[in-house]
């Protein structure tokens, strides 16, 4: 009932309209004088014109679409390789190089929210290929993009409630085919003849690369000597990445730039909550043999990420803590968006974040644990609240005048 129910077109306009809402908010917080943290027009983004993102409705877009909803083009109506120069993906670079940044969606976005925007000077100067866009004003990017990320498939072994009300697999008939068929078109622009250009592939944003049949035939039949430049980065739940399909990943062997592993947790009981369907115990297992690889250099990079949400707020500071455990790069946190999955009174019990929450006293006092200070830790969108509440924690201990 719940599924038919969002799927009717009131609860899709209602999703619309509130999407509308945060848009003209983060629009009108873009304008408040003094805002300095806002101010973009001399800073610049390189996604739009490194990173290619498909969705399994075949819609292409240049940056996470949560963060950039403007899409650059649909591969079922064209190929991969015109849509990365489509008019569309050189109006949404124009806005990063004019200053405007209209298409993103500053509540939404770490870098904007984090103020880790590199100056364009920095930019400039830190990489001559950026350098050559910013100088030369260019909308149109020669070659295949820098950062492909599949996201054409959401099939996984796990159902988490922020992301899905129920498993979704495709292993074969009309869903599959209709994936497979995307996928086969990706591939035909950017796989099929070797190169030495340098980029990286990322699978999944959508679901689990090894829960997924479209995704797992593809990885492991990917050959780093095709593609000697190419750096792959795993994006994975961790339950399904064992020992024993490390082995079927030989052939990229060498070219694992990243692990991203989603916890949600970091305690077994929020993790059954949180990542339904999952093994906390085999992930643990997966995890130790990844921290492993890491520390002997089979992987480039080992990253742990965190959707904060009602249910696990209060782990935040021991999340840092198991990161550490296991030796990862970096621990990542992020705002849990609401995918569909939620009504709006159910996703905005989730916030608890927002300052009418009643838990938000509780989330404040989470957030600014000297732990999340670590240098490991990157807050992306939770960044400005983290700030808030110190800030108010030192007003409060302050002595009356």
């Amino acid at each position: 009932m719940f599924e038919r129910r969002m799927a009717s077109p009131f609860w899709r306009r209602l999703t619309h309209v509130y999407e509308r809402y945060a848009e003209w908010r983060a629009a009108r917080r873009a304008r408040r004088p003094g805002a300095e943290r806002d101010r973009l027009d001399d800073r610049f983004c390189a996604r739009p014109f490194e990173s290619f993102e498909l969705q399994e409705n075949g819609s292409v877009h240049l940056c996470c679409p949560a963060w950039l909803r403007q899409r650059a083009g649909n591969l079922n109506d064209t190929t991969a390789a015109e849509i990365w120069n489509s008019p569309a993906a050189q109006d949404i670079r124009r806005g990063i190089l004019d200053g405007s940044f209209r298409h993103c969606n500053r509540d939404l976005c770490p870098e904007i929210q984090a103020g880790t925007l590199p100056t364009r000077a920095a930019a400039a100067a830190a990489n001559p290929r950026h350098r050559a866009i910013i100088e030369g004003n260019s909308t149109r990017i020669e070659g295949i993009p820098a950062f492909i990320n599949l996201a054409n498939d959401k099939s996984c072994n796990l159902s988490c409630p922020s992301c899905r009300t129920q498993r979704i697999q495709f292993n074969d008939g009309p869903g599959y085919e209709a994936r497979k068929r995307l996928q086969d078109r990706l591939v035909a622009s950017f796989f099929a003849v070797p190169t030495d250009q340098p980029f990286v592939v990322n699978v999944t944003g959508s679901g689990d690369p090894f829960g997924s049949r479209i995704f797992r035939d593809f990885l492991f039949a990917l050959d780093k000597a095709r593609f000697p430049g190419m750096r792959v980065n795993l994006q994975t739940n961790g339950v399904l990445l064992t020992e024993k399909t490390w082995l079927n990943l030989r052939k990229i062997h060498g070219a694992v730039g990243s692990v991203l592993v989603s916890f949600d947790a970091a305690t077994e009981a929020t993790y059954s909550v949180t990542r339904r369907g999952g093994d906390w115990r085999q992930l643990l297992e997966n995890m130790a043999f990844l921290s492993g690889l890491r520390r002997a250099g089979g992987i480039g990079e080992l990253i742990l990420y965190f959707v904060v949400q009602k249910a696990n707020f209060r782990e935040m500071a021991d999340f840092v803590r198991l990161g550490n455990r296991f030796a990862a790069d970096r621990v990542f946190f992020s705002r849990a968006v609401n995918w569909g999955t939620w009504s709006a009174a159910e996703y905005d019990d989730q916030c608890v974040w927002n300052l009418r929450h009643p838990l938000h006293a509780e989330f404040a006092r989470a957030i600014a644990d000297p732990i999340l200070a670590d240098p490991v830790v990157f807050l992306g969108n939770l960044a400005e609240l983290r700030r808030t509440a110190l800030g108010r924690a030192a007003d409060a201990a302050a002595p009356a005048n």
